[in-house]
């Protein structure tokens, strides 16, 4: 099994919008799920919260 991509353009919101692929997309935003933890999808929305957490509460704006 190979990495899975996720990724939105700039003002895409919706799930509808995510591109989801094999290969990066080279998106302004992407997220790349390594094929050793793709099998367990808990433990990847468990990731994914935990970035977004981070994002809301520690890093600075702009994003750096």
């Amino acid at each position: 099994m190979a990495d899975r991509f996720y990724s939105v353009i700039l003002g895409e919101h919706l799930p509808e919008q995510v591109t989801e692929g094999s290969s990066t997309s080279s998106e302004a935003i992407e997220l790349r799920v390594a094929d050793s933890i793709y099998a367990s999808k808990i433990d990847v929305i468990l990731g994914v919260k935990a970035l977004l957490s981070y994002l809301e509460t520690t890093e600075t704006s702009p994003v750096a």
